[in-house]
């Protein structure tokens, strides 16, 4: 017989279950999130109306995407040099500092990960000013949030280094993101990696030859949130190491002592 706490847990998770089976999309994302598919895309939204900034991050999330905020141009900048997103939605007129100088202290630093601004300034100067600072599309408030997810997408495929076949390639690895499949450039032998495994290596390739901390990869992957710890980090590793091998690539990921990881061509470029 089961226990009374025990029969209590259950029951609440079959309740949440029946509840979230009632949104077709409520509950892909439920089973996504729960194999650890959802997120291979992480985009930080500074913003400084609450409002607005809570409601990009839902829309956001319910796409499919893991989204952050932050509510500051200095809180902003902070997350931005952690390295651990792909695309960022800044607005201009930021308390601390504005999207501007955001935008020209995060170029400045050599950091190229995607920004589209957001503004309620319609002047034709402030665009152009963005786009000379290195915005990557510039989108006028009020907006349609289907237009907002549109310029992402086209934002994220202009930037992306996956060829048009979605394949993403670095050193001499080719990493399949729709059947998770790993494989030689040149070589037909194949492997298919879990879901962590191929979160921790997208990462790498998307940031090959650069060093990725510990702390990064653990945010990026696990989450915030998560209680993994570096143990996860050095085995999992191993884990990949060895499917590298069995399709004989000729890239290695190397440990930084002290520091993180890199993901490197057999010569170390």
């Amino acid at each position: 017989m089961l226990l009374p706490v025990v029969r209590i847990m259950l029951l609440s998770y079959v309740r949440f279950l029946e509840k979230e089976l009632k949104n077709t999309k409520n509950f892909f994302n439920l089973v996504s999130s729960f194999c650890g598919i959802i997120g291979s895309m992480k985009i930080l939204v500074i913003e400084d109306e609450e409002g607005l900034r809570e409601a990009l991050i839902k829309t956001l999330q319910d796409e499919g995407y893991l989204a952050d905020g932050a509510e500051d141009g200095g809180i902003g900048m902070d997350l931005i040099e952690t390295g651990l997103y792909d695309l960022v939605i800044l607005d201009i007129m930021l308390p601390v500092m504005d999207g501007f100088e955001v935008l020209r202290h995060a170029r400045s630093r050599g950091l190229a990960v995607p920004v589209i601004l957001l503004t309620a300034r319609t002047a034709l100067q402030d665009k152009l000013n963005g786009m000379d600072l290195g915005a990557d599309d510039y989108l006028t408030k009020p907006f349609a949030m289907q237009e907002l997810l549109a310029r992402i997408r086209m934002v994220l495929r202009r930037g992306t280094q996956e060829t048009q076949d979605r394949k993403l390639r670095a050193a001499d690895l080719v990493l399949d993101p729709e059947t998770y499949e790993l494989s030689r450039e040149g070589n037909a032998r194949t492997v298919r990696l879990p879901a962590t495994e191929y979160q921790l290596l997208e990462y790498l390739m998307r940031h090959a030859g650069q060093i990725l901390s510990k702390e990064q990869i653990i945010q990026r992957v696990w989450g915030f949130d998560s209680e993994a710890e570096y143990d996860n980090v050095v085995v999992y590793m191993s884990f990949i190491r060895r499917k590298m091998q069995y399709i004989r690539s000729e890239a290695v990921i190397r440990a930084v002592r002290g520091v993180g990881y890199v993901l490197e061509g057999k010569s170390g470029d």
